[in-house]
C-alpha cells in the first residue's frame, strides 16, 4: 500500500517516533536528512538518537556555507552518522527527510531545514509519501534519480556521492515500476540542469496565488512566473514585517496583469513556498524549497542558480489562507530587502574520511597554493594540530596515518594577497564505525513500544508491560544493562575502542533496549517538545503548513537562520481519577518485577531507572491519596533497587560515568520523596523506614547532582501531588556531604519546625510549642544516640522551658517553675520520648528517689554527664537562669 493522507504532525521528528511506535517493529534501514541550513547539536538532539536507537545507517547533508552550530557542540558526526556538505555556485536549498525500511518508506519533500527552526517554529509546506508492504511511489522512483543525477552539478565528497549513489539503488530497485506522468498525481522537478520554471506548463490559467518568504529585490522571478501563465487574475501573498520584497519591484512585475496582494497574519513567520493555479476546473501546486528569486525558480544549478527540489501536483486543496487583508497592487508601498552579507567560505572543504590506509581530505576545488590540513579531538580553540598539506592543484589528497588524531578537520590556504582563507569544519567520517553500528545485534528489549501516558491510561498496556519487564530481566540475568567496549579514561565524552562516543552508544543500546520514550524518561534525555503549527497537514498533491525558519535567499539563499533556544519544563504526568487505583495496583507490580529473588536476576539499570522515573512521576500525578502511604515501601525497595548499582558498595558494571551520575541523581530525588513527613531519627513506622534507606543510599547521595535529575523535580500542579523540588534535594544532599554526626537529628528536629543550636555542651531547642516536655526528651534521645556520655538539652517553648540531662539509663529533669532535680532510670524498650510523650509528669514511672532543690547541688547522674561535657554545674545554672546571677 502507498498513500498520501492527512497526518497527526508538523515536524519530520514525527516520523522517527511513528516508526519507533510501529506494532510490526519494522527494522528501519536508511535515514537520510538534506537541508540549506544545519544545526547538528539540535539532530543529535531530537533526531540521530532515535534513528540510532532504530539501527538506522544515517546521512546528513547540507549547504557547505550554511553550518548553524559550534564544532565543539558537535559529538556524534562522522562516529555514528555522515555528515556531508555540498557545494554549488549558490545554494544547496532542498529540504529532503527520507526513511527506508525492511517494507516501508516515508518521503518528506518541502521547505523546513534541519534545524530547531525549520522542524518547530515556522509554518512549513510538505508533502509526504508514505509506502507500506514494498509498495511503490512514483516520488520515490524520482528521488532516486535526482540522487543518481545530483553530483553531476553539485560538489560532493566521494563518500557522500557513494552514499547517495546507494540510497539511489536501493529507491530504484523498489520503485523503478512505481506509476509515473499524471497517473501519479505528483512529480518531483528539480533544476540540476532545467529551471523549474521551464518545466512548468504554459498558460493561460485562469488564477495565479504564490507565496514565499523571499521575492528578489528585482522581481524576475515573479516577472518570469506570471508570464509564463499568463493568469487572468492574481494573488501574491506577504507578511508585511517578515517577507523579503521590494514593492516598486513587484509592482512592475504584475503591472500588466490583475493583481491583488494579501498580507497574511503574523502570528509565526511562514517559511513554505508554493506557487498554485487554477486552470479547466483543476488546481495545481508546486511546493517545496524555491522561493519567488531567479536563483531558485529560473536558473539551473548548472548554469548557476541554486540546487531546489520541488513536487508538482494536481488536484490540491488551496493553499493561500483566505484570512488576511486584501490590498491593491497600486497601493503597496515599502521595501523589505533583507541587507546581505555573505557567509559562503572561499575556501570550502568537503569533508574528511578515515579507512585502513589512512585519513582523507576533499576540496571542493583545487587551490592555486598549497592548502594545510589541522585536525582537533572536538573543535575547541587551542587544540588544533597541523596533520600535512594538500598540494597546490590536488582537490583531494591522502594521509598515511596510522590514526587519525582527532574528530574535526579545517583546512588553511594562504592568498596570494597575503591573506588567509580557512574553511568550515568538517568531522572525520568512518564508515566502519557507523556500518558496525547499523548492523549492530539489537540484543535484548522490550517487545513493545510504550510511553509512560500510555501506561498510566491503558490497562492492557500496564499488564503487557509487566510481562516485558519479567522477560527482559530473565533475558538479561547477570547483567547490568547493555554494555560497550571498556576505556581507559572514565570522564564524560571518552569514546569506545572502536572511536564512538561511549555514552551516546550506551544510550543508543538502551533505546534499543526499552524503546525511545521510556529511554528518555530513565535517562532524563527527553527530546526537545518542538512548538507544533496550529494546522498540520502533511499530504502528497497537496501540502500544507507545518513550522518556522528565516533563509534569506534575496542573493541566492545564503544567510544564517535565527537558533531559537530549546528550553522546556518538567511534564507534569495526568493520570484520570478513575485510573488512579489501577495506577497504584500496576505500579506496585513493576516494582515486584524490577528485582528477583536475588541479584543475579535482577533487572538492568536502565529498566530500574525507568520503574523509578515512572513511580516518581504518578506520586507527581496525585496517584495516592493523602491518607494513602503504601508509597513508601515502594519507593524504599527502588532506592533499594538503585543502591544495588552503586561502586562504591561492590556494584561491578561497565556503564559509562553519565549513567551512574543519573542514578545517584535519582536516588536523591526518591530520598528526599522518601523524608517528606519522617525523620531519619525518629521512631515511627515511616521514620524507620526512611532511616534505614538513608543510611544505605548516602554516599550515593552525597556524590548527586540536582541537574542530572531535574526532569523529576517536577512543579506541583495536581491535586494530591507529591514531588520533590530542587531545593529540598539540594539540602538533601548537602546533608549527606555533611560530617556532622548530628546533622540527622538536626535536620529531623528542624523539619518539625524548631531552632536547634549548640553552644558549650548544652542544646537549645526553641519554638511555638506549649508544652516543652515531649519536645526536650525527644531532643535528649536523638542527640544522645550519637553521645554515649551524655547529653544535655533545654526546650524552650511559648512561655513555659524545661531542661533535660541524658545518658542511658539514667535522665535527670528540671521542669519549672519547680525549681527542683528529679531522676528517672530509663530501660529499654522504653525511651525518654516513649515515656514523656505525653507531657504528664505524674503519669511517668521509673523515678528515683525524692526530687532535690537546685541548692542541694546536682545529682550523681547529671555530676558525671557534666564532668564529661567539662561544664561546672555553676556555670550551668547560671545560662538557665541568667536573671539570677
Amino acid at each position: 500500500m502507498s498513500a498520501a493522507h492527512h497526518t497527526r504532525f508538523a515536524s519530520p521528528v514525527t516520523l522517527l517516533r511513528e516508526w519507533s511506535e510501529r506494532s510490526d517493529q519494522q527494522a528501519l534501514h536508511e535515514v537520510l536528512f538534506l537541508g540549506f541550513t544545519v544545526d547538528l547539536p539540535f539532530l543529535e538532539k531530537v533526531a540521530i538518537p532515535v534513528a540510532r536507537g532504530l539501527g538506522a545507517r544515517t546521512a546528513v547533508i547540507g549547504d557547505a556555507a550554511q553550518g548553524l552550530y559550534d564544532p565543539v557542540d558537535v559529538r556524534l558526526a562522522g562516529r555514528s552518522y555522515l555528515h556531508g556538505l555540498a557545494s554549488c555556485r549558490r545554494a544547496f536549498h532542498p529540504k529532503v527527510v527520507l526513511l527506508v525500511g525492511e517494507h516501508a518508506c516515508r518521503l518528506a519533500v518541502g521547505s523546513g531545514n534541519p534545524t530547531l527552526s525549520g522542524w518547530g517554529a515556522n509554518d512549513e509546506l510538505w508533502t509526504l509519501v508514505e509506502t507500506e508492504d514494498d509498495d511503490s511511489h512514483a516520488l520515490l522512483a524520482d528521488l532516486a534519480d535526482w540522487l543518481e543525477t545530483l553530483p553531476s552539478a553539485v560538489e560532493l565528497a566521494p563518500w557522500s556521492t557513494s552514499h547517495l549513489a546507494e540510497l539511489a539503488a536501493l529507491l530504484t530497485e523498489r520503485h523503478v515500476n512505481a506509476p509515473a506522468g499524471p497517473e501519479s498525481g505528483a512529480r518531483l522537478l528539480h533544476n540540476l540542469q532545467q529551471s523549474l520554471l521551464d518545466q512548468l506548463p504554459l498558460g493561460p490559467v485562469d488564477e495565479l496565488h504564490a507565496y514565499a518568504p523571499f521575492v528578489d529585490e528585482a522581481g524576475h522571478a515573479l516577472g518570469a512566473l506570471v508570464d509564463r501563465l499568463t493568469p487572468r487574475r492574481t494573488i501574491l501573498g506577504l507578511q508585511p514585517r517578515w517577507s523579503s520584497y521590494d514593492a516598486g519591484a513587484i509592482k512592475r512585475a504584475l503591472g500588466g496583469f490583475d493583481a491583488q496582494i494579501r498580507f497574511l497574519e503574523e502570528t509565526r513567520m511562514r517559511h513554505g513556498k508554493f506557487v498554485e493555479w487554477q486552470a479547466g476546473g483543476s488546481r495545481y501546486a508546486l511546493t517545496g524549497s524555491p522561493n519567488l528569486t531567479r536563483a531558485a525558480l529560473c536558473t539551473s544549478t548548472r548554469d548557476g542558480g541554486n540546487c531546489e527540489l520541488a513536487v508538482l501536483a494536481a488536484g490540491t486543496a488551496p493553499l493561500l489562507p483566505e484570512q488576511g487583508r486584501i490590498t491593491s497592487l497600486a497601493s503597496l508601498t515599502g521595501r523589505t530587502i533583507r541587507p546581505f552579507q555573505s557567509t559562503r567560505y572561499t575556501l570550502v572543504l568537503l569533508g574528511a574520511k578515515t579507512d585502513s590506509e589512512g585519513l582523507h581530505v576533499s576540496l571542493a576545488h583545487p587551490q592555486p597554493l598549497p592548502v594545510v590540513i589541522s585536525t582537533s579531538p572536538d573543535g575547541s580553540p587551542g587544540s588544533w594540530t597541523q596533520t600535512g598539506t594538500i598540494p597546490a592543484g590536488a582537490a583531494g589528497w591522502s594521509f598515511p596515518l596510522t590514526e587519525v588524531p582527532g574528530a574535526a578537520v579545517r583546512a588553511t590556504c594562504d592568498r596570494p594577497d597575503g591573506t588567509t582563507a580557512e574553511s568550515a569544519v568538517v568531522f572525520v567520517y568512518s564508515p566502519v564505525h557507523c556500518a558496525r553500528h547499523h548492523s549492530a545485534d539489537s540484543g535484548p528489549r522490550l517487545r513493545y513500544d510504550y510511553t509512560a501516558q500510555t501506561l498510566f491510561a491503558d490497562e492492557r498496556a500496564a499488564r503487557r508491560f509487566e510481562a516485558d519487564l519479567l522477560r527482559l530481566r530473565e533475558l538479561t540475568a547477570g547483567t547490568s544493562g547493555p554494555r560497550v567496549s571498556p576505556v581507559g579514561d572514565t570522564a564524560a565524552g571518552s569514546v569506545t575502542s572502536s572511536g564512538v562516543d561511549r555514552w551516546d552508544a550506551y544510550l543508543a543500546d538502551c533505546r534499543r533496549m526499552i524503546g525511545a520514550p521510556l529511554a528518555d524518561l530513565a535517562f532524563g534525555t527527553s527530546q526537545l517538545d518542538l512548538p507544533q503549527a496550529p494546522s498540520s497537514r502533511w499530504i502528497v498533491s497537496t501540502v500544507t503548513v507545518g513550522v518556522r525558519e528565516e533563509d534569506d535567499e534575496t542573493h541566492g539563499d545564503e544567510t544564517e537562520e535565527e537558533n531559537f533556544p530549546a528550553t522546556s519544563e518538567p511534564l507534569v504526568p495526568y493520570v484520570a481519577p478513575e485510573q488512579r487505583a489501577r495506577c497504584r495496583t500496576w505500579a506496585k507490580r513493576w516494582v515486584t518485577a524490577l528485582t528477583g529473588a536475588d541479584d543475579s536476576t535482577a533487572a538492568p539499570v536502565p529498566v530500574r531507572l525507568l520503574v523509578a522515573g515512572l513511580y516518581i512521576q504518578l506520586l507527581a500525578a496525585g496517584v495516592w491519596d493523602e491518607q494513602d502511604q503504601s508509597w513508601r515501601d515502594g519507593l524504599s525497595r527502588l532506592l533499594e533497587a538503585l543502591r544495588s548499582e552503586d561502586p562504591a558498595a561492590g556494584a561491578v558494571h561497565d556503564a559509562p560515568p553519565e549513567t551512574l551520575r543519573r542514578l545517584d541523581a535519582v536516588a536523591a530525588v526518591a530520598m528526599t520523596l522518601l523524608v517528606q513527613d519522617a525523620t531519619f531519627t525518629g521512631g515511627g513506622e515511616h521514620d524507620v523506614l526512611a532511616a534505614r534507606a538513608w543510611h544505605g543510599s548516602k554516599a550515593m547521595i552525597a556524590r548527586a547532582e540536582p541537574a542530572e535529575a531535574e526532569d523529576l523535580m517536577i512543579a506541583p500542579e495536581r491535586a494530591l501531588a507529591r514531588v520533590a523540588p530542587w531545593s529540598e534535594v539540594d539540602r538533601l544532599i548537602a546533608l549527606a556531604q555533611g560530617d556532622d554526626p548530628y546533622a540527622e537529628v538536626i535536620e529531623g528536629l528542624t523539619a518539625a519546625g524548631w531552632s536547634v543550636v549548640c553552644e558549650d555542651g548544652l542544646w537549645e531547642i526553641t519554638g511555638s510549642f506549649g508544652n516543652p516536655l515531649p519536645v526536650v526528651a525527644k531532643a535528649a534521645e536523638r542527640l544522645g544516640r550519637h553521645h554515649a556520655d551524655g547529653v544535655l538539652v533545654r526546650a524552650r517553648g511559648k512561655n513555659r522551658w524545661a531542661f533535660m540531662a541524658w545518658a542511658d539509663p539514667y535522665l535527670v529533669l528540671l521542669n519549672p517553675p519547680a525549681r527542683v532535680w528529679r531522676t528517672y532510670q530509663v530501660r529499654l524498650p522504653a525511651t525518654p520520648e516513649s515515656r514523656f510523650s505525653g507531657g504528664d509528669l505524674s503519669a511517668v514511672p521509673g523515678r528515683i528517689g525524692s526530687p532535690t532543690s537546685l541548692q542541694m547541688g546536682p545529682p550523681e547522674a547529671l555530676r558525671k554527664i557534666l564532668g564529661e561535657a567539662g561544664l561546672s554545674y555553676p556555670e550551668l545554672i547560671s545560662r538557665l537562669f541568667p536573671l539570677d546571677t
